[in-house]
């Protein structure tokens, strides 16, 4: 019996707790143009979905005081059957998240 399915392909967007901060904010993450997830910058965040194979663009907001955000774009390859994970990672000396993630996975889901 021959099975025509295709494996499922996952795309996980991972930012750890970044520690102590006095204030908290919103950060917010969009994949595509489309907003996907808003929530505490301090509580970080583990995001994920079902997705086609192909490529994602994925933008990291953190809302800042006086209506200045930080962002990062980050352009992604989503393969056949693999999850890609991104941890993204923060840099204090910059107030914003690294250029790169600090890690991309490719693993079976």
């Amino acid at each position: 019996m021959n099975d025509y399915r295709t494996q499922a392909s996952f795309l996980r967007i991972v930012f750890p707790a970044p520690g102590f901060f006095l204030n908290d904010t919103r950060v917010s993450l969009s994949v595509n143009g489309a907003p996907v997830y808003e929530a505490s910058f301090k509580q970080g965040f583990d995001w994920w979905r079902e997705v086609p194979p192909g490529q994602y663009v994925v933008v990291a907001t953190i809302a800042a005081p006086l209506g200045i955000s930080r962002t990062k774009t980050y352009t992604l390859d989503v393969r056949p059957g693999l999850t890609t994970i991104a941890v993204l990672a923060y840099s204090r000396l910059w107030g914003n998240f690294e250029d790169r993630p600090a890690r991309v996975d490719f693993v079976p889901p």
